[in-house]
Parts: C-alpha cells; structure tokens; sequence
C-alpha cells in the first residue's frame, strides 16, 4: 500500500527533475514501488478472495489497470497540446496510485470487519440450530436419533 502511494508522489516529482540525475533517481524507485506492488498482488489477492478465486481477482485488476495504461498516453498527448508540455500529465497520472493506495489502506479493515461479523453470525446460527437439548440427549424426529443401536 506504502509503495502505491509513493509510486503516485514519485509520479508527480519527475516534473521537478531539472537534470537527468533526478530522473534516474525517481525511474529507480518508480520501478521498485511498481516491483512491489506487482510482488504482493498475489498475496492479497489470496487473502481478499481465497484461494479459489485469486487467479479472477488477479486477472480482473490486470484488466482494470490496462484501461489507464491504454488511456494514459492519448491523454497525455491532449494535456501536452493544451498546456504545452508533460507537467500535467505526471501530476494526473501520480492522482490514481495515491486514491488507490489510500483505498487499498482502508481494505483489510473492512475485510476484517466482515470477517468478525461472519463469525459472529455462523456463531448464533449454531447456537440457534443445536438439535441437543442441555442434558445431551437428542430431540425426537432428528436423524441422529432414529439411527438403528
């Protein structure tokens, strides 16, 4: 999540670069937060969704992030033409890793969240659907009752 959001500060700082030394200094921590970032989808991917569907979780936010990748460079180039070069460009480009960073913060609280309260209802509903009554025996009509001694 760090690494999200750096990504997007160290987006919007290439503009501040005045000499080469600056942008390869910012291009080597853009490709250590992106390498990051691409390291430990997985993991939470596994997480969010389970095993089962991880790989479709995975799968869907590669397509999700090709529609900026793809859109990126036309908007770019019309950003470019209105204001006469790249500077906003990197500034709108450094705004979605930081908004997805800070939303990626606020995930495993409320996967968290959920989870506790799926705990607490699986919890009641056990509690509701006990066929036993308090001295162990069985109530009459359950299966486990009518099973031949």
């Amino acid at each position: 999540v760090a690494s999200f959001v750096l990504l997007g500060i160290l987006c919007m700082m290439i503009p501040q670069c005045r000499g080469f030394e600056g942008v390869i200094v910012i291009c080597l921590f853009l490709g250590l937060c992106d390498g990051f970032f691409t390291t430990i989808m997985a993991p939470i991917a596994f997480e969010l969704v389970g095993p089962m569907q991880a790989s479709q979780a995975i799968g869907y936010l590669m397509g999700l992030m090709a529609v900026p990748m793809t859109a990126g460079t036309p908007i770019a180039g019309y950003l470019n033409d209105y204001f006469g070069n790249y500077d906003a460009a990197f500034y709108f480009a450094g705004v979605p890793p930081i908004i997805g960073g800070l939303v990626l913060s606020v995930v495993p609280l409320i996967h968290q969240k959920m989870l506790k309260k799926q705990r607490l209802d699986s919890g009641k509903d056990k509690m509701l659907a006990s066929e036993a009554v308090v001295n162990g025996e069985l109530l009459p009509g359950c299966p486990a009752s009518e099973a031949p001694m």
